[in-house]
C-alpha cells in the first residue's frame, strides 16, 4: 500500500490529482477546510482515503495532519501541495492582511508541512508543489501572488539539495491559467474573458488534468530523475 497526502484536495487541481491518485493499492490522504467537500469525493474515489480537515493558515491544524498520520503508523510515498489564495491588485490598493494571508497559505504552511513530512514519509518519497507562472510573467498588479510563488520555487531549490540524502525529490509545477476553481469558481469563463487569456496564451486555457498529467509525472518512476525544478506550463504564454 502506498500513501499520497494531497493538499487543497477539495476542488481544482487538488481535487483531481487525489482522484488521479486514487486505485487498490492506494490510500490518499484528503486535506482541506471543507469537510464536506472532503467526504464527496471520497465517495467518488476507487481507492482507500483519509480525511484530515485542515486550515493551512493554523499551524496547530498542520501538526495535527502529521499527528494524524503519526498515530496510524503511515508512511507517506508523496505529497502534493495544491493549497494556494491569489488576487489581481496593484500595490496601492495591497491590504497587509491579504497579503499576510497569501504568504501564509502559499509560502509558510507549504514550507512547514515539507519539514514536518520528512519524519513521516518513505525514502525516495516525492514533493510537488503547485506554483504559477505568474512568477516568471512579474504582470503588473500580480506583485503579492507572484512573490508568494517565486518563494516557493525558491524554497523548492534549496530543499532539493537538503532533502537529497533521503532521495526524497521535490519540484513545482507553474501552470499559467488554468480551467481551476480558483481562476474561476465556477469554471464558466465568459467568451470575454476567454479572449483576453488566447491574446497573450495564444495555447488556450489550461485544463486541469493537463496539470495533473505533470503532476502523475513528476510522481512517476518516469521523473525519479528530475528534482528541484520548476517546471512550467505556459501554453505559449507573452506578457
Amino acid at each position: 500500500m502506498k500513501y499520497y497526502l494531497v493538499t487543497g484536495a477539495s476542488s481544482g487541481i487538488g481535487r483531481e490529482t487525489a482522484m488521479r491518485l486514487s486505485d487498490s493499492d492506494t490510500t490518499v490522504i484528503l486535506v482541506a477546510r471543507r469537510e464536506d467537500r472532503l467526504k464527496k469525493l471520497q465517495q467518488e474515489m476507487a481507492g482507500q482515503s483519509v480525511i484530515v480537515p485542515c486550515d493551512l493558515r493554523k499551524s496547530s491544524d498542520i501538526a495535527n495532519v502529521f499527528q494524524v498520520l503519526s498515530e496510524r503508523n503511515i508512511k507517506l510515498n508523496g505529497m502534493v501541495y495544491c493549497a494556494g489564495v491569489g488576487c489581481i491588485a496593484p500595490i496601492k490598493v495591497m491590504e497587509r492582511e491579504s497579503l499576510e494571508e497569501m504568504f501564509q497559505i502559499n509560502v509558510f504552511a507549504f514550507y512547514e508541512m515539507c519539514f514536518a513530512q520528512r519524519n513521516v514519509s518513505e525514502k525516495g518519497s516525492t514533493i510537488v508543489g503547485i506554483s504559477s507562472y505568474s512568477s516568471v510573467s512579474c504582470e503588473s498588479g500580480m506583485s503579492a501572488y507572484a512573490m508568494s510563488k517565486e518563494a516557493m520555487n525558491t524554497q523548492v531549490k534549496v530543499l532539493a539539495k537538503e532533502f537529497i540524502k533521503r532521495k526524497i525529490r521535490i519540484n513545482t509545477v507553474m501552470p499559467a491559467n488554468v480551467m481551476s476553481k480558483m481562476a474561476c469558481e465556477n469554471n464558466d469563463w465568459t467568451e470575454e474573458e476567454i479572449n483576453s487569456v488566447e491574446s497573450k496564451q495564444p495555447l488556450g486555457i489550461i485544463p486541469i488534468e493537463n496539470v495533473v498529467d505533470m503532476i502523475m509525472y513528476l510522481m512517476s518512476d518516469a521523473g525519479k530523475y528530475i528534482t528541484g525544478e520548476t517546471i512550467a506550463i505556459s501554453a505559449g504564454y507573452q506578457a
